[in-house]
């Protein structure tokens, strides 16, 4: 299927290698894939799928498969979330880690595993091929840089389950976060900037689905919060899996009214969202504001209480941890003498 290479088409690649490994965020690498392939390879259509599974450890055989999810990497809309052993090319692809090529005319498929150390963990899906067929070497080589720069990335930044930061990348994050809100500050241009905030948030009586479902749909409870994150906050915004059910949100550029809103409206999207087998499930949710002479462990605390402020009043809630200061509902958060702040 290989094709000879124009000096002109290895240049090409030369430059997307570089375009790949420049990025360090694995959303914006996905974006890069994408617009690099589209740009080289002339095609209906061109999809990049991410294969979830909850042991990425080991290899794929018949035996496990079922317990991988497929979603498009950049497709917000939560249905086309689907087990791998929904379609035939896609799980034939990944078992044998071999291109899969269907048809000849416009409706032809061609499925590309992006294999990692152990298994193929994405699939490219190139649809309606036009004339033209580029270098498919070169292109196997080119998902291999892509593999390898969103493994990194992965290993130190990214949950491998929901594909949001992890919470070794949290304190980094924020500190960021904090370095670019000080000048803004120090410029009093409140006009243009509100203010940053930092919300906690915690899937309510999460336990149970382990309990009764088992892991496997637990996973999928959490994938699926993860995707409604990425669905209901802005691209500015910063989304971490903070640990076990309990995730993080910072808020770029709002005040804590507007914060609210944009966190309320999150939990009803949760709240009115029916999860696979489980039916609906809620999350608490406890912020604050994220001031730029305030170190992230204390950020972290206020949230802390007031997340669980909310969850001991009766879950499904939003609780501004200021508000809750002011109304004399919690004490302020102290630290220690000799505690350490982070930034």
């Amino acid at each position: 299927m290989a094709t000879t290479v124009s000096p002109l088409e290895l240049v090409r690649y030369l430059d997307a290698i570089v375009a790949l490994t420049r990025h360090r965020d694995p959303q914006e690498l996905a974006v890069a894939l994408l617009d690099v392939v589209r740009a080289n390879v002339p095609a209906e259509r061109i999809r990049l799928f991410i294969i979830s599974n909850s042991d990425r450890d080991t290899e794929f055989h018949e035996s496990n498969v079922a317990s991988a999810i497929v979603y498009d990497v950049l497709d917000v809309e939560l249905d086309e979330i689907m087990p791998l052993t929904d379609d035939a090319d896609f799980l034939k692809c990944v078992l044998s880690q071999t291109p899969i090529a269907q048809g000849s005319d416009s409706s032809a498929r061609l499925v590309i595993p992006v294999v990692g150390a152990h298994h193929a963990w994405a699939l490219l899906v190139v649809e309606g091929m036009r004339d033209g067929e580029p270098s498919l070497d070169l292109l196997f080589k080119l998902l291999r840089v892509f593999s390898n720069q969103t493994f990194l990335l992965a290993r130190s930044q990214v949950d491998p389950l929901t594909g949001l930061f992890n919470r070794q990348t949290f304190y980094d994050r924020l500190r960021r976060m904090s370095q670019r809100a000080a000048p803004q500050r120090r410029a009093g241009d409140a006009g243009e900037f509100r203010g940053n905030c930092f919300a906690l948030l915690d899937i309510d009586h999460f336990k149970e689905v382990n309990d009764v479902y088992g892991h496997l749909y637990g996973d999928e409870v959490l994938l699926l919060l993860a995707r409604l994150m990425m669905r209901s906050f802005r691209h500015e915004d910063l989304l971490f899996r903070y640990g076990g059910e309990e995730f993080a949100v910072a808020l770029v550029n709002v005040d804590l009214e507007s914060a609210g809103r944009l966190l309320d409206r999150f939990r009803k999207a949760v709240a009115t969202y029916t999860f696979p087998r489980i039916g609906p499930k809620t999350v608490s949710i406890g912020y604050t504001a994220l001031n730029v002479d305030v170190g992230a462990d204390k950020v972290v605390m206020c949230s802390d209480k007031a997340l669980y402020y909310a969850k001991n009043n009766g879950r499904n809630q939003v609780r501004c941890y200021e508000d809750l200061i002011a109304t004399g509902k919690l004490q302020p958060v102290m630290l220690a003498e000799g505690d350490i702040e982070l930034f």
